[in-house]
């Protein structure tokens, strides 16, 4: 990008006021939101969408817009199916690390891609790996977003320590954390999250809480 140009744009965008929050949780206590971050992956993806269809529950999906961009099918699948698309950067990258000019052009990007392929707007942002400055705060919430945490971490990913986690220890660990008003951090990458994802739904059912999207749940953050 020119830097004249990329130099014009962060002044434009940072004079634009914005209404924008972090959203944590909900203050709605029935409610709890399902949220998948680093997709779409082939192959597991599609497999998490067939069980949100089967147990009609509705997540929002938080992408890399390297991923979208390599797998547009996918994506085109969970916004056909109702699902909600939040940003996630384009490669996945450390907000804190990026200089302004290369974190506003992976934002941008992926909103391009998913707007080209859903034909929907992305409003929502979440910074990947949770790390976020006070001044990238600003910065992202100049562009328009609001920006979406977690208020319960499933940890299913691979550690270099230890490897992944089990169906079920994923399963006890969301249980063990769950609270009405949750935003339910997982992955859609992996074998073990879709043996674990029909038994966190129906424990959460169980327990008589209510699936929302973060727009859903967005009216009553906290």
């Amino acid at each position: 990008m020119n830097r004249i140009l990329a130099s014009f744009f962060l002044l434009l965008i940072l004079s634009i006021s914005s209404r924008s929050q972090v959203i944590y949780r909900s203050s709605n206590l029935s409610q709890v939101a399902l949220t998948f971050d680093d997709g779409p992956s082939m192959g597991y993806t599609e497999k998490v969408l067939d069980i949100l269809k089967k147990e009609n529950v509705k997540a929002t999906f938080f992408v890399t817009g390297e991923k979208a961009n390599q797998y547009p099918y996918i994506l085109k699948q969970i916004s056909d199916a109702g699902h909600e698309i939040g940003n996630h950067t384009y490669y996945h990258s450390r907000v804190t690390w990026l200089s302004d000019e290369k974190l506003l052009d992976e934002i941008k990007r992926t909103s391009d891609v998913v707007e080209r392929i859903t034909r929907k707007k992305t409003k929502f942002f979440r910074p990947p790996f949770g790390t976020i400055s006070p001044e990238r705060k600003k910065l992202i919430e100049s562009m328009g977003y609001s920006i979406v945490m977690w208020y319960g971490n499933a940890d299913d990913f691979y550690h270099l320590g230890w490897g992944m986690r089990t169906p079920k220890s994923i399963t006890k660990r969301v249980m063990s954390q769950l609270k009405g008003g949750n935003i339910i951090l997982m992955h859609d990458d992996s074998k073990q999250i879709i043996e674990a994802l029909p038994m966190i739904i129906d424990e959460i059912r169980k327990r008589g809480y209510n699936f929302v999207t973060i727009s859903q749940l967005a009216g009553n953050k906290h």
